[in-house]
């Protein structure tokens, strides 16, 4: 053990030592925003989606990230010098100098200057802000620098509403509607006003909460419950744990919602309980046995993947094949190109974000499958303008056991992990 990794002898050691170490990480954070700035810089003709899946690559970041982090840092080093001080003192960490460099994003450049150093003023001072008044603070400024931008920022927001869903890991679900303030404050006026009522009656067991999650899901669906609305659902899951005797009844299953969102281990007694149930439940599952090392292969004459090809893909990739990415796939893409001889089979097949698809076609990025076998794990090496590889391994089915990993070394000096 090093000296330093000798624990302090008493808390206020301790605490000053997690007060350094915090500076430390802003001013590491500074140095990162300087280095992808200059790394912008030095692949001008590069597009930002290219540069910042390099960053990506780099941070062990998703795309998405990445593309936010070359964001903030060309934003800091060009329009926020004041910002970016604070960050390299120790004043901000990384998550609040993002808040600050996305609200100068609707500011006007000739703007942000003046926004910079009311910033910089404002960080002088000292307050403890947290995240969001550092950034309610960040919107009044810009407001008193340019209302109309403010009111244009409004509409563009109001333009822009959807709804997303998103699996959690406890076998619930969240559904965000991004719509205006004064609809989301219409909406649930009502549902806590109905909920008040419901739950004022004697038998009423559920809590208010409760209640108003009922309401949502009551109301969307047209039912008083939803347990019969016919649903679809597909569920990976090993024959041991599917007959539920032998070795592997208790491995967990898998499943990939139909309507995107990212998929997710369940419970192998509740996958029993929704293939047992689904003729009751109108519920429609496929079930794609993996009792094998991996998923049987699949091939079609079409240069297109559809039918039970695309299915078969999106199961066995389940999201978005660029590393740390976890994306629900949208686009179901050929490794090698149709127009290269690349054929339409699972071997030359992968699941994609309609980001990371269209990141592919840039110039300098290479994807080249790494296997030739069908029982073979489906590998994919992924490399970038600036040389980076990294590898894209599908994930294993339920039941499987993957190997250990090892070192390899691919020339002198260069080891890489592998499983």
């Amino acid at each position: 053990m090093t000296s330093s990794d000798v624990l302090p002898a008493t808390a206020g050691e301790c605490v000053a030592m997690l007060e350094e170490l915090e500076a430390l990480k802003a001013h590491l954070a500074a140095r990162q925003a300087r280095l992808t700035a200059h790394l912008d810089d030095l692949q001008a003709d590069a597009s930002d989606r290219s540069v910042g899946a390099q960053v990506a690559l780099a941070r062990h970041e998703s795309p998405h990230r990445g593309a936010r982090l070359r964001a903030m840092a060309c934003t800091l080093v060009d329009d926020l010098p004041h910002v970016l001080a604070a960050l390299d003192d120790g004043v901000i960490n990384e998550r609040r100098a993002e808040i600050l460099a996305t609200e100068a994003d609707h500011v006007h450049s000739a703007l942000r200057p003046a926004f910079d150093t009311a910033l910089g003023e404002l960080l002088a001072t000292g307050t403890p802000l947290g995240d969001r008044a550092l950034r309610l603070a960040a919107q009044r400024i810009a407001m008193r620098l340019d209302d109309h931008a403010a009111a244009r920022r409004r509409e563009r927001a109001h333009r822009n509403r959807h709804l997303t869903y998103q699996r959690r890991e406890d076998g619930t679900a969240q559904i965000t509607a991004i719509i205006s303030d004064v609809q989301a404050a219409a909406v649930m006026q009502s549902l806590h006003q109905r909920a008040a009522q419901l739950k004022a009656q004697p038998d009423e067991d559920r809590t208010h909460s409760q209640i108003i999650a009922d309401l949502f899901v009551a109301r969307l669906t047209g039912q008083i419950t939803a347990t019969h609305t016919p649903i679809a659902l597909n569920i990976v899951i090993s024959a041991e744990a599917l007959l539920g005797d032998g070795s592997g009844t208790d491995e967990p299953a898998e499943v990939v919602p139909m309507y995107g969102g990212a998929g997710g281990p369940i419970p192998a007694s509740v996958a029993r309980n929704l293939l047992a149930c689904a003729p009751e439940m109108g519920t429609r599952v496929r079930r794609l046995f993996a009792d094998t090392d991996q998923l049987v292969a699949m091939e079609s004459t079409s240069r297109t993947f559809d039918g039970l090809l695309r299915q078969f893909i999106t199961l066995r990739d389940r999201t978005c094949r660029t590393p740390w990415c976890n994306a629900p796939i949208r686009h179901h893409d050929h490794i090698t190109p149709d127009h290269a001889g690349g054929p339409t089979s699972t071997l030359n097949g992968q699941g994609l974000c309609a980001a990371c698809n269209q990141l592919k076609e840039e110039p300098g990025w290479h994807h080249r499958v790494l296997h030739h076998y069908d029982l073979d794990p489906h590998d994919v090496e992924i490399t970038s303008p600036a040389g980076q590889t990294t590898h894209s391994r599908a994930p294993d089915p339920p039941g499987l056991i993957p190997p250990e990993p090892t070192w390899v070394l691919e020339s002198p000096g260069h080891w890489v992990l592998t499983a």
